[in-house]
């Protein structure tokens, strides 16, 4: 095989690991291709959470003899025990030609370790083919293994005069069908989305990805301290999707969870937050993207569970409305800007947070 055959069958990988979008955090989603002869004989992805890797799946759903064959996967193997057993032992007994590899795992526990293993046993392993696009398929997977700790983005879009509502504005949004293709692509990438009530009341949002045709949609955390969610909204139509609720623990006896709502009870608005930073991995979020509204900003902010911030400024003048000057509050923050661009007649900005 030659460098270009690597790449076509690692990128292949890659599009087979995204059919497990949504389904795997906190593991990484992970594609796995088997080739012999130039022919693909075997494939396999990992499906969820506690299910067999994609190394296995591929492995097991072969239908010939696999010696002599190439084993292509996105991300090493793992060398460790945890919801199965590892990877690299199961790979050690079957007379692969080559392995290929399209990023080693950032997870210290393994980081290198299934590499040397399977050199020091003999095979051919390749690594880092098509690497920054494997990196791109689980962005926020080393920030989670490094602090077990969920990667916190709050997106603003406002208008050029730094309003982010106006009653007169006639215009459901108020930036460009292009800018809001370019969030839904960035939606796709996170577990989690964050709203407050009063988002959810006014606007009625779906928090999905449909503009760029998808039916991934992440999970939706509300914040609703006061307890005054309208539950006959359009978000919780959908019984499929999960919605956590985090409500003052004075509503403990009447909110009870169902299959598609839990609620997480705190003593105080602080303690939201602490929960939110530290704790909504345990559901699986190990990314989240804060939409809204003012309020909401505002104390991520204060609280400081803030990693980036994304800003969606359109040419259009408001002059009344619910005003927001984000750019203004991040020069007194230890924010950094890292990337600016232009979104038909809108512009991006991104910050990243410069403290720990």
């Amino acid at each position: 095989m030659n460098k270009n055959d690597d790449e076509k069958f690692i990128r292949k990988s890659i599009r087979l690991a995204l059919k497990a979008k949504g389904k795997t955090s906190p593991n990484p989603l992970v594609g796995a291709i088997i080739v012999k002869d130039g022919e693909v004989i075997s494939k396999g992805y990992h499906k969820g959470f506690g299910k067999p890797h994609a190394e296995i799946e591929a492995i097991n759903s072969a239908p010939v003899p696999l010696a002599g064959s190439t084993l292509y996967v996105t991300l090493e193997p793992c060398s460790v025990w945890g919801k199965t057993p590892p990877c690299v032992e199961t790979i050690k007994e079957i007379p692969f030609k080559r392995i290929v590899i399209g990023m080693k795992d950032p997870n210290p526990s393994v980081n290198g370790r299934s590499i040397k293993i399977l050199r020091d046993a003999g095979y051919t392993v390749e690594v880092g083919v098509c690497e920054d696009e494997v990196k791109k398929l689980n962005p926020y997977f080393q920030n989670y293994i490094k602090c077990l700790k969920t990667y916190i983005v709050l997106k603003v879009a406002i208008s050029n005069d730094n309003f982010i509502y106006s009653k007169n504005f006639k215009e459901r949004y108020i930036t460009s069908f292009e800018s809001r293709i370019d969030l839904h692509r960035k939606r796709f990438e996170f577990d989690g989305i964050l709203v407050g009530s009063n988002t959810v009341n006014v606007d009625d949002p779906l928090l999905d990805t449909r503009n760029i045709k998808s039916e991934y949609k992440p999970k939706v955390v509300i914040l609703d301290f006061s307890n005054k969610l309208d539950y006959s909204k359009k978000i919780f139509k959908d019984k499929k999707r999960l919605k956590i609720i985090i409500v003052s623990e004075k509503f403990k006896k009447v909110l009870k969870d169902k299959k598609d709502v839990r609620y997480i009870f705190v003593k105080n608005k602080k303690e939201s937050w602490n929960f939110v930073k530290n704790r909504i991995c345990d559901f699986r979020i190990i990314s989240l993207l804060i939409e809204g509204g003012k309020k909401v900003f505002l104390d991520s902010l204060k609280n400081k569970v803030i990693d980036e911030v994304w800003i969606y400024r359109s040419e259009v003048k408001l002059s009344k409305g619910i005003k927001f000057d984000i750019e203004k509050i991040l020069k007194k923050e230890k924010f950094k800007l890292i990337e600016e661009k232009k979104i038909k007649e809108d512009i991006f900005k991104r910050y990243i947070c410069l403290q720990e």
